[in-house]
């Protein structure tokens, strides 16, 4: 099962690459994450989004991502939407900068314990 984020906003770029620092060092996640890098069609010079994929190995991990997800927000506070799809396809977006720090753990949650 995985589990896969992507930023996007003009930080995104800046603000993946701290996530990926802060997930790496989280014991759950360590050697469980990977970016993914899409390649630009022929006809763009580019614009897409990386997307960070997370291994949600063990029951309950999708709970752990949502917790650490919400702790590294809050630390960050981030310019940035959040986009988190869950291991079902579920997916859902936040704008950072208008969600309240409360909402999000339990937003993220819903979606990645499915």
């Amino acid at each position: 099962m995985q589990a896969y984020i992507r930023l996007t906003g003009d930080a995104a770029p800046e603000e993946l690459t701290g996530l990926i620092d802060w997930l790496s060092r989280e014991d759950g996640f360590r050697g469980r994450t990977a970016v993914e890098r899409p390649d630009a069609p022929p006809d763009h010079m580019g614009g897409l989004t990386e997307v960070v994929i997370v291994a949600l190995g063990a029951q309950g991990a999708g709970t752990a991502l949502a917790a650490s997800l919400s702790v590294w927000i809050r630390h960050r506070r981030p310019s940035a939407d959040i986009e988190v799809t869950g291991p079902d396809g579920t997916s859902v977006k936040i704008s950072l900068r208008d969600a309240p720090e409360a909402d999000v753990e339990a937003v993220l949650r819903r979606v990645l314990e499915r």
